[in-house]
């Protein structure tokens, strides 16, 4: 699976740090960091980076769509 770039807006600030911590407990593989300006995507403060299958990917995205996020999808 080639790596991707998964961002959400989520206006309140609140909101994603409970996200991000969501989101880590289902990846104990992963880092969190705080991203730069990228080109194309929108500006964030809170990044999670993994290696997932694709169970973990597919978990992920119902996660958001039980949130009702809006998600940009990125191939890196």
């Amino acid at each position: 699976m080639p790596p991707v770039i998964l961002t959400l807006h989520i206006p309140n600030k609140q909101t994603r740090i409970e996200f991000a911590a969501t989101v880590r407990q289902m990846l104990p593989e992963c880092t969190t960091y705080i991203p730069g300006k990228s080109p194309g995507i929108h500006t964030s403060d809170i990044g999670i980076k993994a290696s997932v299958t694709k169970k973990e990917l597919a978990q992920i995205n119902a996660l958001i769509e039980r949130r009702g996020y809006q998600c940009h999808t990125q191939e890196k």
